[in-house]
C-alpha cells in the first residue's frame, strides 16, 4: 500500500515535467489495447469487484515502472544509471546462485524466493549483458565487466536448473553471438571459443545431461506430467468459455474446484504454468489476442528497428522479450509480479536510451 502511495506522490511531484516522447506512444496505445481486453474479462468474470481489483493489481501497478521511466526520466545518463544499477544488482544475484550451486543446491534460487523467478531475471538480463559486452560503444572500456557478469550469469543459469530458461536462452544467446561473429573476426574467435568450451563442459556434465533428457520425459517426470494435465484443464476452460474465458482472477477457483484432472497430484496450483494457456483459460480469445498484440508489437518493432538502424538497444529489447516469452511456454512469468516489474523497468530504460541514440544518429 505504501509503495502505491509513494508512486502517486512521485507522479504528482513531477507532474509539470511529464511528457510522453512520441517514440513511446505506440507502446502506450498497444498496452491500452491489452488493458481493454483484460478489463472486459474482469468485468464479465462473474465477480466484478474481484476482477477489477485483479486487473488493477496485475496490469496497472506492475506496469508503473515503465510509466515512471518513460514519463519522468528524459536523460540518457539517468536511464543508463538505472539500468546499470539493475545489472549490478542482478550480478550480485549471479554470485549468490553460484555460491549455492557450488554448495550443492540442485535448484538454486538465490535470495529471490523461487528458482523460476530468478530464471525470469536471467531471461531478461543475460541478452542485455551479452550485447553490452559485444557492442563496443555502450560501456566503452567497462564492457569487459559486463562480459564477466555474463559468464557468471551463464554459470548461475546452470545452477538455477530451470529448463524453460535453458530452452529460451540457448537459441537467443546463440543467435546474438552468431550475429556479432559475422560482423567481426575477433568476435568470431571469441564466440567460437565460448560455444565450444560451453558445449564441451555441458555435454560431459551428468547433472546437465539428465536434466536435458527429462525435458522429453512425459511418462515418469512429475513436473512434465503435471504441466500437461494443467494445460489440458486450461484448454477445457477455454473450450467452455471461448470468448472471455472464465474471468480475470478466476483461474484458481475454476481449476481447483471444477476443471482439475483426477490424475493431478498437485491440486493446489494457482496458475497454468504457461502464459499462453493462462491467457486462453482466464481471458479467452479476446484476452489472448490482446496479449499477442502487445508482445508481438514489442518484438516486431524492435527487430525491425535493429535491422534498419542497427540500434543495440532494440536488439536488447527484442532478445530479452523473446527469451522471456519462450520461457513463458512453460511458466506463467507474465503474471509474476517481481519479474514483470523488472521487465517493464528495463524496457523503459532501454527505450529512453534508444530514443536518445536515434537523435544522435539524426544529428550525425
Amino acid at each position: 500500500m505504501y509503495k502505491r502511495q509513494t508512486l502517486l506522490l512521485l507522479l504528482f511531484v513531477y507532474k509539470n515535467g511529464m511528457c510522453i516522447n512520441s517514440q513511446y506512444r505506440d507502446y502506450y496505445y498497444t498496452y491500452a489495447i491489452f488493458l481493454f481486453t483484460m478489463l472486459l474479462s474482469a468485468v464479465f468474470s462473474g465477480d466484478v469487484v474481484q476482477g477489477v481489483k485483479k486487473w488493477v493489481d496485475l496490469w496497472i501497478w506492475r506496469w508503473m515502472p515503465f510509466v515512471i521511466i518513460t514519463v519522468v526520466v528524459s536523460s540518457f545518463i539517468k536511464a543508463r544509471a538505472i539500468l546499470l544499477s539493475s545489472l549490478i544488482g542482478i550480478s550480485v544475484g549471479f554470485v549468490t546462485i553460484m555460491f549455492q550451486g557450488f554448495m550443492g543446491a540442485t535448484r538454486a534460487a538465490g535470495f529471490f524466493g523461487h528458482p523460476m523467478t530468478f530464471a525470469g531475471y536471467l531471461c531478461i538480463f543475460l541478452p542485455i549483458l551479452l550485447v553490452c559486452f559485444l557492442q563496443k560503444d555502450i560501456l566503452d572500456k567497462y564492457r569487459y565487466v559486463s562480459g564477466i557478469a555474463f559468464l557468471f550469469g551463464c554459470i548461475a543459469l546452470f545452477f538455477n536448473g530451470t529448463r524453460g530458461a535453458w530452452i529460451a536462452l540457448a537459441p537467443t544467446i546463440f543467435l546474438v553471438i552468431v550475429y556479432y561473429m559475422l560482423q567481426n573476426k575477433k568476435y568470431a574467435a571469441i564466440g567460437l571459443a565460448f560455444l565450444v568450451i560451453t558445449s564441451s563442459c555441458l555435454v560431459n556434465n551428468d547433472r546437465f545431461v539428465k536434466r536435458i533428457h527429462s525435458i522429453t520425459n512425459i511418462k515418469t517426470d512429475q513436473s512434465n506430467m503435471e504441466r500437461l494435465l494443467m494445460w489440458d484443464s486450461a484448454y477445457n476452460m477455454f473450450r467452455d468459455h471461448p470468448v472471455l474465458g472464465v474471468g480475470l482472477g478466476q483461474y484458481t477457483y475454476n481449476y481447483q474446484r471444477k476443471y482439475i484432472s483426477p490424475f493431478a497430484k498437485e491440486p493446489r496450483l494457482t496458475h497454468a504454468h504457461s502464459n499462453y494457456m493462462q491467457m486462453l483459460a482466464e481471458n479467452g480469445i479476446v484476452g489472448f489476442l490482446g496479449f499477442i498484440v502487445l508482445i508481438g508489437y514489442i518484438i516486431k518493432s524492435n527487430i525491425k528497428c535493429f535491422f534498419y538502424d542497427k540500434c543495440p538497444y532494440s536488439l536488447m529489447i527484442a532478445c530479452s522479450t523473446v527469451a522471456l516469452m519462450i520461457q513463458g511456454f512453460t511458466e506463467y512469468n507474465f503474471g509474476n509480479s517481481a519479474v514483470m516489474k523488472v521487465y517493464w523497468l528495463v524496457l523503459g530504460c532501454l527505450l529512453v536510451m534508444k530514443a536518445h541514440s536515434s537523435k544522435s544518429n539524426d544529428i550525425k
